[in-house]
């Protein structure tokens, strides 16, 4: 019997660790890239079912410097040009992240230059948006995440 309980709670907790192991999903075969004022840089890519992407955000003095996000995708309704690419806070709480229109954006930046809630101006730009891997972007989520470690 005590053989059993454990092996039951072994087993609750193998669930309970996939659970919160991402899904590594197919990815899309283009990113793009974004630039900010000074050297800010916000490169992006969807998945392959276009519902999700993966956002990083650099070359900002800010604590999300470096950051990597996970993003739901929406556009609005007859209108596929206005993408807004909403993320989860631990509350449960949405916020857009980024959200972009006919290639200029806004990308949201907490506590930045005096603002609760800054909204920086961002443009695409299509050369450097060729050198945007969305496989690469998807590994370093994982990283950031801990699904896997440096150097494996």
């Amino acid at each position: 019997m005590k053989a059993f309980k454990l092996l039951c709670c072994l087993a609750l907790f193998l669930c309970g660790q996939a659970a919160l192991a991402w899904d590594r999903p197919v990815m899309s075969k283009y990113g793009a890239f974004y630039q900010g004022p000074e050297q800010l840089v916000v490169q992006l890519a969807h998945t392959a079912a276009d519902d999700h992407a993966i956002i990083r955000i650099s070359g900002i003095n800010h604590p999300w410097d470096g950051r990597v996000f996970w993003a739901e995708v929406r556009y609005q309704p007859g209108h596929h040009e206005r993408v807004n690419y909403v993320t989860r806070a631990e509350d449960g709480s949405e916020r857009t992240l980024l959200y972009v229109e006919d290639g200029n954006g806004s990308l949201s930046l907490p506590n930045w230059r005096g603002a609760l809630w800054a909204q920086v101006r961002v443009s695409y730009w299509r050369d450097a948006s060729t050198e945007v891997r969305p496989e690469h972007l998807a590994t370093d989520y994982e990283k950031q995440i801990g699904q896997i470690k440096e150097g494996r």
